[in-house]
């Protein structure tokens, strides 16, 4: 009788009541809105320095390559004297792109602890040679931001297409297609483009190119097609001059291979109504900060991340801005709110301005 009395009256368990599970719940939601944002910050912190490390990385790339040659390597290699057809590839276009159309990327490999895969280059082919094929498409990451969020994978060259603003996949003779690694970073030819001269001032960039009421067009940067920068080249002082700089694959497609002759480089319209026109072969692995002379009188300088977003500016993802290596090997962040004429300063190398800074 008294174990029936202790039964009758033990209380039983109760679960949660709807209302108090939607409590719990909203009290969740609210910590992870709050956290959440701190988290993001912090990842997008720590990929904004490994893309600091790897122009860091370059820096020290391009200086013992320079300690080894006494110059610093060019944007790309071209033979501009040089005609015919190489793999169906004719090379006799306007801008004297010709082969072998090597870019600093490839130069840099054994100064990058990727010895090997510079040995698997036939540096006696041009480029896009189909034995050239494997280790143009090899990933590295070194040349990859990881905030890029237009792909890291590599990508297939495109020509002209049916207007300026589009192009179409290019193919060898054989009909396989010609696909080059991805590079998130491009090498800095100073104020004026060189893949906008016209014919005759492409077989020689040191050459200041005569325009029609404007000043000379000079390429005044530390690389572009065939450039031999040598330290004592950058007078307005290595810690002045930009070198290299973000351009994400949001943007535009970029390489670290090489240039071909006939290609563009196109605006990434299927990821971004972008308001850029294509831009030819060397735009590939190079950028300016205008003004172009070929524009005078308008003065429009590519700041980065332009909200023109020119295929030919640097642009990264690291909010407004994007990682910049100078000659001395420091990286510093610059955003669209840089003054221009700043910008442009400090994209010559010999323009005999002393100011620079941050932003």
């Amino acid at each position: 009788m008294e174990s029936f009395k202790i039964n009758r009256h033990r209380r039983v368990p109760r679960g949660f009541t709807l209302i108090e599970l939607l409590v719990v719940i909203a009290i969740i939601a609210v910590l992870i809105s709050i956290l959440l944002p701190a988290v993001q910050q912090a990842r997008e912190a720590a990929r904004r320095t490994q893309c600091k490390n790897h122009l860091k990385q370059f820096g020290l790339a391009l200086h013992n390559y320079e300690g080894l040659t006494g110059v610093f390597p060019p944007s790309c290699i071209l033979n501009p004297y040089r005609e015919g057809t190489a793999y169906g590839i004719d090379f006799s276009d306007d801008y004297r792109v010709a082969p072998p159309g090597f870019a600093w990327g490839v130069s840099l490999l054994p100064f990058l602890d990727q010895a090997s895969l510079y040995q698997a280059f036939n540096l006696n082919e041009p480029c896009w040679s189909p034995s050239n094929a494997m280790p143009a498409r090899t990933r590295i990451s070194t040349f990859l931001c990881p905030s890029a969020t237009g792909g890291g994978d590599g990508f297939a060259l495109q020509k002209q297409g049916a207007d300026t603003r589009h192009g179409v996949p290019m193919a060898r003779n054989d009909g396989s297609s010609l696909v080059f690694a991805h590079s998130h970073y491009v090498t800095n030819a100073g104020v004026n483009s060189p893949w906008g001269r016209t014919t005759p001032y492409c077989y020689n960039f040191d050459i200041p190119e005569p325009v029609a009421g404007g000043p000379d067009h000079t390429i005044n940067g530390p690389f572009y097609p065939n450039s031999h920068t040598r330290v004592a080249d950058v007078t307005d002082g290595l810690s002045n001059t930009i070198f290299l700089g973000e351009r994400s694959s949001i943007l535009s497609n970029n390489t670290w291979v090489g240039v071909v002759p006939g290609a563009v480089v196109s605006p990434r319209l299927d990821l971004r109504p972008w308001p850029s026109d294509n831009n030819s072969a060397t735009n590939l692995v190079g950028c300016h900060s205008g003004p172009d002379a070929h524009d005078y009188p308008q003065r429009m300088i590519h700041t980065p991340n332009s909200p023109f977003g020119h295929t030919d500016e640097m642009w990264g993802e690291h909010g407004p801005g994007c990682n910049v290596l100078f000659g001395d090997g420091s990286v510093r962040y610059y955003t669209a709110f840089t003054d221009g004429n700043i910008w442009a300063a400090l994209s010559t190398r010999n323009g005999g301005e002393l100011q620079h800074g941050e932003n």
